[in-house]
């Protein structure tokens, strides 16, 4: 290895050519030598390949990790003169603040190549695009690998800060930074971030949504029975109407799938019955059962409502001072910010998303998976105030009431005792058999079962919803397109979402091993790897 201590960096262009230049240090002798001079202007350029450098919005990218850095060991450096006092997390931010970085990196690439390939549309020569499509490409698997190494191998934002309470974080997590929450988290309390690791970095369903195939089904009088004759969603059923359904049922979009459902035939009839007064059907007592249910779930990772965590895990960590701030400056002024967006009364008021569906499961349940329940909670509210906002209505916050009031910490009984609430009620109006009582939650009679007229009519949708309490029908659990990832979501969004953070990492080997018959990929390793904090 060369001797560093004789060498400094020249220049670095990272507009140019991907170089870094060092020459010698000057010499520190009395009297220059001709020798001396001469190793003043001997330059070593080394290369780092033959391109043309980064491109502006990896430029960016990097500068702001740097941004980043500094500020970290300005941190560090002012934690070393509190003695006694430990530093909160500190690497786990400076991983969020370059997972940021990364993140608006992509989309912004995302968007130029989206513009560059509608530039070319009518242009044969495409083959200019291949390196940046394989620069995106090594870009996305930094961001999903660094993601899924700060949920295993760092410790959580909060370990410094939470106190120990009973079933919920032990005392060495709480005042312990070092250990990894893979180290020190009691039983499902890696469920909700590896599910989102999953959702945002290996599910097709968002690009499905996305595909002009769904937009033209959805748009059909009868969805149900849209056929393609080359049809992009994969699935078991016939219709790709219900395997879309599925689809977002096995990541755990519960909203995006009452959505979709209430493009339905006869959801729509239902509804107009509704509006004008005359009773309503056995099926359409059936989609109401259906849409509290959907719309109630206590889900690790969110059901995918506009205000529960992002796959990505940074809204929480970037918005938070930007919500504060906003709040603060509504309540300055009567309750609205100050705007002169014309736009925003033209917005329509979001629902009261405290409003209880189901006696027993608060709306916000899918948050005591969270590391802090209630400190999420608040930035939901927060999210919620800033909406009513823009609609040009008011927000008091004192007006905004939880139901429920959230642990500080995580606490695993509670989040289980909500969970197992919600399927006893689908177990009872699906008529499921249930492991024990489920009496008294407030859906429909529960004798019949409020979903048998639905289920005889569209028998899909009663193996779509057997997901949900955990039992895999043959022919989905079989199904060629089925991958490990999806099975791995089903198991830990609605078996085991209580998982040991340890034994994640074994039932992802297993589904792997057994969708691959043994096999694995290079990334799948790197995965498992991660995943089991050996990496």
């Amino acid at each position: 290895m060369a001797d560093t201590s004789k060498v400094r960096a020249v220049a670095w262009d990272p507009s140019g050519t991907a170089a870094l230049s060092l020459c010698p240090v000057p010499s520190t002798n009395a009297r220059p030598s001709i020798s001396a001079a001469a190793d003043e202007f001997l330059l070593d350029v080394f290369l780092s390949h033959d391109g043309t450098g980064c491109n502006a919005e990896e430029t960016e990218c990097l500068l702001r990790q740097l941004d980043a850095r500094d500020d970290w060991i300005e941190d560090q450096a002012q934690s070393r003169h509190k003695k006694g006092k430990q530093s909160k997390s500190m690497i786990t931010k400076l991983s969020m603040d370059y997972r940021a970085a990364v993140c608006e990196c992509l989309m912004q690439l995302q968007a130029k190549q989206q513009k560059q390939q509608q530039d070319m549309s009518d242009d044969d020569d495409n083959n200019d695009n291949s390196s940046n499509s394989d620069n995106l490409e090594l870009l996305t698997l930094s961001f999903a690998i660094s993601h899924l190494a700060e949920i295993f191998l760092l410790p959580s934002l909060s370990a410094s800060s939470s106190s120990n309470f009973r079933g919920g974080l032990s005392a060495a997590a709480a005042t312990t930074t070092n250990n990894s929450r893979l180290d020190d988290g009691p039983s499902g309390s890696l469920t909700a971030d590896t599910i989102r690791y999953l959702r945002l970095h290996h599910s097709r369903s968002h690009a499905l949504l996305d595909s002009p195939e769904v937009e033209e089904l959805l748009s059909s009088d009868q969805p149900e029975y849209y056929k393609s004759s080359n049809s992009a969603i994969p699935g078991p059923f016939e219709y790709p109407y219900w395997n879309l359904i599925l689809q977002l049922v096995k990541t755990g979009q519960l909203d995006n799938a009452w959505t979709v459902l209430t493009h339905h035939s006869a959801c729509r009839h239902a509804e107009e019955a509704a509006m004008t007064g005359r009773p309503l059907t056995p099926e359409g007592e059936g989609f109401a059962v259906l849409r509290a249910i959907l719309l109630s779930a206590p889900l690790p990772g969110g059901r995918g409502d506009d205000y529960c965590v992002d796959d990505a895990g940074l809204d929480d960590f970037l918005e938070e001072d930007i919500l504060e701030r906003e709040e603060k400056e509504a309540r300055l002024n009567n309750g609205f910010n100050n705007s002169n967006d014309d736009e925003e009364e033209e917005n329509v008021p979001p629902e009261n998303i405290n409003e209880q569906y189901v006696d027993g499961v608060p709306r916000n349940g899918y948050l005591l998976w969270e590391d802090r329940p209630r400190h999420a909670d608040r930035l939901r509210k927060l999210r919620y105030l800033r909406d009513l906002r823009k609609c040009g209505q008011p927000s008091d916050e004192s007006e905004y009431s939880s139901p429920t009031v959230l642990p500080e910490v995580y606490q695993p009984n509670s989040a289980m005792s909500i969970f197992h609430t919600w399927q006893d009620v689908i177990k009872r109006e699906a008529s499921f058999p249930s492991s024990g009582s489920s009496g008294g939650f407030g859906l429909g009679g529960g004798q019949g079962g409020a979903l048998d007229a639905l289920f005889r009519r569209f028998p899909p949708l009663q193996q779509i919803l057997s997901v949900l309490v955990g039992k895999v029908p043959p022919n989905i659990a079989n199904d060629p397109s089925l991958t490990w990832s999806e099975t791995l979501l089903m198991e830990l969004l609605y078996s085991r979402p209580d998982i040991s953070p340890d034994d994640i990492s074994a039932r992802a080997n297993a589904i792997m091993s057994r969708k691959g018959d043994g096999r694995k990929h290079a990334l799948d390793e790197i995965i498992l790897s991660i995943m089991s904090g050996s990496a």
